[in-house]
């Protein structure tokens, strides 16, 4: 039996959105960023992970869609 080596392409995507949202030093929703806006390739490529982050308090969004990262 070989053995296939996945990418933990979720776990990639998260820290690319949290590093670019650093960046953008969108902390607060005053400072929030769309995902286009902040230099993500291809930016709405993985909801699952962006509502996870969200469910998990990690990141906010607002209501006009623009996100920022959670301090707490």
């Amino acid at each position: 039996m070989a053995f296939v080596f996945a990418p933990p392409v979720g776990l990639i995507k998260k820290k690319r959105v949290i590093r670019a949202l650093m960046k953008a030093n969108a902390y607060s929703e005053s400072s929030a960023r769309r995902l286009d806006e902040i230099e993500l390739f291809n930016p709405y490529s993985f909801p699952l992970v962006t509502a996870r982050m969200i469910r998990s308090h990690v990141i906010s969004v607002t209501d006009d869609g623009r996100y920022y990262i959670n301090r707490t």
